[in-house]
């Protein structure tokens, strides 16, 4: 294929991704505040419940569209995406209960696991050569459109109230949706898939799955991290008194240095290895989290938001690579859907666990216990993974 079209077809994705990303930083900074401050909903079982839905759908369409996607291609499963997505937007801003804002999350779950799976394999498909760089340009337009849709969700939340970002976020969904169906090609077929029998496809997927267990407990583990980050700790700082500018910028801080530093790290893994920046970034995130409960300094929290970014950078894209590097060609989208569902399954599972730590014990917990589950993947990881580099 020539650099050219690579290129345009690249372009492409992330321009789509980062859309979806935008979307998913509008409903992730503001979800928790727009269910306490518009739906009047206090329990933070409830509020973390919303995030709950998102991941056990963004989970289950994980799993489900990367095997359908195998079948039917990359192309349908990115358009479907961005309409779902659009549509939840619509029922949260015109949400009257907390029974409209919980079908308008599942809506956008649906959405971001349908358009998140079809453009990664289309990415590991287009850049087969380069599986790290693929994932670290995925993820920074994932994570950079999240960092901007945070900053603008909450910029246009403190100028029109919190049910105009929404509004916003059914146009971008619209954008993404007529980019991919009319400009974006199919990418399924890009990579030589191997004639294999039924048998052998399932021996090769039972004998990848097994390898990958580990990798899903990392991953699970991340999204525990992940929904403390954006369930919690918004309800933390405004009980440390600080307005919704200040909320989203610390929330934006930390996407925005996850995002830009995962190019870099997948570049790394593909010329290092996986399994070394994996333990170090588990083992330096447990670590980090501990701090946000000792502080209430502006500046020191937007400091360890930074940080823990980059900490999350080194896990996140090698994870997703290595993933890559165990998948056969003709499994490729249900090896990585499956890595997904049971990735997003900790987004569904954390702010549940979590949420009932913090009605319970106080939301200080919540950090401890997240801290402690990243150490426990870290170890099980360290102990029974192999490096995976070679097998790409």
């Amino acid at each position: 294929m020539k650099p050219s079209r690579i290129l345009r077809i690249v372009s492409g994705l992330l321009f789509i991704e980062f859309l979806s990303g935008v979307d998913w930083g509008i409903h992730r900074g503001l979800s928790s505040l727009f269910t306490k401050e518009v739906l009047l909903i206090t329990s933070f079982t409830q509020i973390g419940l919303v995030v709950s839905v998102f991941g056990l759908t963004k989970a289950v369409t994980n799993l489900g569209f990367g095997a359908l996607s195998d079948r039917i291609g990359r192309k349908p499963i990115i358009v479907l995406g961005m309409v779902l997505s659009g549509l939840g937007g619509a029922m949260i801003a015109l949400a009257k209960n907390y029974s409209s804002m919980l079908i308008g999350t599942a809506l956008i779950g649906l959405g971001g696991g349908s358009s998140f799976i079809g453009i990664m394999v289309s990415m590991t498909e287009t850049l087969s050569s380069r599986i790290g760089l693929a994932m670290g340009l995925f993820e920074l337009a994932a994570y950079g459109g999240s960092s901007f849709g945070t900053t603008l969700g909450g910029y246009l939340a403190a100028a029109n109230g919190l049910r105009q970002p929404f509004y916003t976020l059914v146009v971008l969904s619209a954008v993404g949706a007529i980019t991919g169906f009319f400009l974006m090609p199919e990418t399924k077929g890009f990579v030589k898939e191997e004639k294999t029998t039924a048998t052998r496809v399932s021996r090769r997927y039972a004998s990848a799955f097994i390898r990958s267990v580990p990798l899903y407990m990392a991953g699970f583990s991340s999204k525990i991290m992940d929904s403390l980050i954006w369930s919690f700790l918004p309800l933390h700082l405004s009980e440390l008194r600080m307005n919704i500018g200040g909320i989203a910028a610390i929330m934006s801080a930390f996407t925005f240095s996850w995002a830009l530093f995962q190019p870099l790290t997948g570049y790394v893994s593909d010329k290092l290895g996986r399994k070394r920046i994996t333990v170090i970034g588990l083992t330096s995130t447990a670590a980090s989290i501990l701090p946000f409960t000792l502080t209430s300094n502006f500046l020191f929290l937007l400091i360890l938001a930074l940080i823990l970014g980059v900490e999350a950078a080194l896990f996140y894209t090698p994870l997703i690579a290595m993933i890559s590097d165990i998948a056969p060609p003709e499994l490729e989208g249900t090896l990585i859907g499956s890595y997904r569902f049971f990735r997003d399954m900790g987004y569904f599972v954390g702010p549940i666990l979590l949420g009932m730590i913090a009605d319970n014990y106080g939301l200080h917990y919540s950090f401890y216990v997240t801290s402690l589950s990243l150490f426990i993947a870290m170890t099980i990881l360290y102990i029974s993974s192999k490096e995976t580099l070679a097998e790409s």
